[in-house]
């Protein structure tokens, strides 16, 4: 089956009037999802919109600029930084063209696309199908981020029968490449970003959005520079032409009290990404506008590892499954704006399943489960031990206040979870080691092809370590690889459903919670829009207070 997606049609210079309400009506849509009053979207005019430097508070530093490299900056600055082939609506759901104008897809294995023939990036070089090329090749080698490397996987050529058209051939099937390709750890850059030893691709990145980096200094800031000649936006923010800020300034102020301090004096900062929710009341009371907004993917998930002798066994996984209270978790951690996971997929997934029959708070299961297990014995210390006085004790990488909620939750259970985080900058290649009992992750491609990234065996990257004599894992991997090479909704849903209920039935991961991003902005602040959590700044504003 060939599909095809169609030019879109280009605008230029100013519009007309109908093309102007046009405008108007989608800045009071965007309000209403974005950052900023409906009043002042509505009624100030695009010419009055320019300038400004907007400084956003983050907790911690990065790591990075290269969202192929390091996880979560694709929230943050590397999608103001790059552009990608295809641009998903987060309202229709459908891929819209962005640096491609059309494109056709064969059975799901062959990908052609048609590149705008006007995209340069800071450099000055431009968009071409080789530059493409090499930015698929860069993304499959050591050192590139799982999020990313797993796009590529399975390819089996990349042609460019001219400058303007690349065509991408899978081995097999793979049905969530184009969704996949919309994310911003997927953004093309140019080549000579791509051709950069890994390591240098996090400190540079030379893009083609409509910012480029003009600073980056590791744990004091990031800051971005207006493109005056950027005009290829998608569609979707209904105009052509610059961003409206002159600058953008992340600010990297790890304390709580400190960030949301300057954010409520509003001269150092103007926005603050995850506000603590018990925070929340205190900066509304400032004349805050908070705001929330929830993953598309998976949300929180707790990968086991099960090559470890003891989570082999899978009455021992179920009985951590039933071991956690998740109601009470997401009320402790985050006062409630969190939602308790019901499944691997969250709900605003478009493949979410309810799998919350395996995800009971069953403290009695638990108990069961591990004396069945031969863990039926407690030692002095409270902690379980087996005939060979193993203790029954955990690591995992992360010391915070949602960690500890878990600790102390199987505790009583006779459970310990040794909480041992690595360092920041080993902490992406230390959950893919092994070395850990059970890791943390988080992902937002609104597909469910996410579960094979995540735990896909054959392709993927395998967080639970399934080991090729377990059945029920190989049935699952083949779920996994299945769905990505189905093009029907509904069959390929069916799929999709079975995956998950085996995922969390067999526990060879524990979903927490269903995650929400809470921002905290300056009423000066306007149309930041997120869509399925990249949060895109080219619409964004600022106005007088």
């Amino acid at each position: 089956m060939t599909t095809t997606r169609r030019p879109a049609t280009r605008r230029r210079g100013r519009r007309g009037p109908a093309a102007t309400a046009a405008a108007v009506l989608v800045s009071l849509v965007l309000a209403g999802c974005g950052a900023g009053s409906e009043a002042s979207s509505a009624t100030v005019p695009q010419e009055d919109r320019f300038g400004g430097t907007l400084n956003i508070g983050l907790a911690a530093e990065p790591n990075g600029v290269d969202a192929a490299v390091v996880n979560q900056v694709w929230r943050t600055a590397a999608r103001a930084l790059t552009d990608s082939l295809v641009f998903f609506n987060p309202e229709t759901k459908e891929i819209e063209p962005w640096l491609a104008t059309e494109w056709t897809v064969e059975d799901a294995r062959v990908y052609t696309f048609t590149l705008r023939d006007d995209v340069t990036f800071h450099d000055g070089t431009a968009l071409t199908s080789e530059v493409v090329k090499q930015n698929f090749e860069s993304l499959d080698r050591p050192g590139i981020h799982s999020s990313a490397k797993t796009i590529v996987e399975g390819i089996k050529e990349i042609r460019t029968p001219s400058e303007h058209v690349v065509e991408v051939e899978f081995a097999e099937p793979n049905a969530a490449f184009l969704v996949s390709l919309s994310r911003a750890h997927a953004g093309i850059v140019s080549a000579k970003t791509a051709a950069l030893p890994v390591e240098e691709r996090q400190t540079f990145l030379d893009g083609s959005g409509p910012f480029y980096l003009e600073e980056y200094t590791p744990n004091q800031r990031i800051v971005l520079k207006k493109r005056e000649d950027y005009d290829w936006a998608p569609e979707y923010f209904e105009r052509t032409g610059p961003a409206y800020l002159d600058e953008v300034v992340y600010k990297i102020i790890p304390e709580d009290s400190v960030r949301n301090g300057a954010v409520i004096g509003g001269e150092e900062l103007q926005f603050v990404y995850w506000v603590n929710a018990k925070y929340v009341d205190q900066l509304e009371a400032a004349g805050l506008t908070i705001t929330e907004t929830t993953n598309p993917a998976t949300g929180t998930e707790w990968p086991v590892n099960t090559s470890s002798e003891i989570l082999k066994d899978v009455r021992v996984r179920q009985a951590l499954q039933h071991g956690i209270d998740r109601a009470e978790f997401t009320q402790l951690v985050s006062g409630g704006y969190d939602e308790a996971a019901t499944g691997p997929l969250s709900r605003a997934n478009p493949f979410y399943s309810d799998q919350s029959e395996f995800l009971t708070y069953d403290p009695e299961l638990s108990a069961r489960l591990l004396d069945e297990a031969g863990w039926s014995e407690t030692g002095e210390d409270g902690i379980r031990v087996n005939a060979d006085g193993d203790r029954l004790s955990f690591r995992f990488p992360r010391d915070g206040a949602a960690e500890q909620v878990v600790q102390a939750q199987w505790k009583e259970l006779g459970i310990e979870l040794v909480l041992d985080p690595p360092l920041d900058a080993e902490a992406n290649e230390k959950l893919l080691s092994g070395e850990y009992d059970i890791a943390y992750w988080y992902h937002s491609t609104p597909d469910p092809d996410v579960l094979r990234a995540n735990y896909g065996v054959a392709t993927g990257s395998n967080r639970s370590f399934i080991a090729d004599d377990d059945a029920r894992g190989q049935e699952l991997d083949d779920l996994l690889q299945k769905q990505n090479t189905v093009i029907e909704a509904g069959e390929r849903q069916k799929i999709v459903d079975q995956a998950a209920r085996l995922l969390v039935e067999d526990a060879y991961v524990l979903p927490i919670v269903n995650d929400t991003d809470i921002w905290a902005f300056q009423p000066s602040v306007h149309d930041i829009t997120p869509v399925g959590l990249d949060q895109y700044l080219y619409n964004a504003w600022l106005s007088e207070q």
